[in-house]
């Protein structure tokens, strides 16, 4: 295993988590907003999408399509260390073997 490949990985994954982290928190105040207004907020989900929309009695406010970026982040960071543990086997298969 190269330690050049660990701390590549751990330095992506210092980063893409505490992004997650704002990213998680930012969608929060978003909906705590919508609720302090009077509005019922709702977010609709689907893969790398979202629709936040909000109610209040007879006014409704829909939203629109947008990236989730929690979705997004999350697929990044699984995708690096899958990555990483796919090459470290590989590479440690690849010794047991021999040159």
């Amino acid at each position: 295993m190269k330690l050049v490949s660990l701390v590549e990985v751990a330095v992506v994954n210092a980063v893409l988590i505490p992004l997650l982290a704002l990213i998680t928190e930012n969608y929060g105040l978003r909906m705590a907003y919508w609720a302090h207004e009077g509005f019922t907020p709702t977010m609709t989900r689907y893969p790398l999408f979202f629709i936040t929309s909000a109610v209040n009695g007879s006014t409704r406010i829909p939203g629109l399509l947008s990236v989730d970026w929690q979705q997004v982040i999350l697929l990044l960071i699984l995708l690096t260390d899958a990555f990483y543990a796919w090459s470290v086997y590989k590479d440690g298969k690849r010794a047991r073997r021999g040159p």
